[in-house]
């Protein structure tokens, strides 16, 4: 099983809650999410996705990191 950066999942689940919550535009507050994280991405693919997976499943899990994401390992 592949584990990725916590940060990520963690940017992810709060979309989820904000989600169930009401929040509509998924894809800028993951955004946001992230940065508040201090990461940034412009892979938009990859957002997408993750979005998709919580419209999907309120318990998604991330199965990617971002095409330009550095774990700073």
């Amino acid at each position: 099983m592949a584990s990725y950066d916590s940060d990520l999942q963690a940017a992810v689940d709060a979309t989820s809650i904000a989600k169930a919550s009401g929040e509509t535009d998924l894809a800028t507050y993951l955004r946001a999410q992230l940065a508040d994280r201090d990461i940034e991405t412009t892979d938009d693919a990859w957002v997408e996705r993750m979005v998709q997976g919580i419209e999907n499943d309120r318990n998604f899990m991330i199965d990617s990191e971002p095409s330009d994401y550095d774990s700073g390992s």
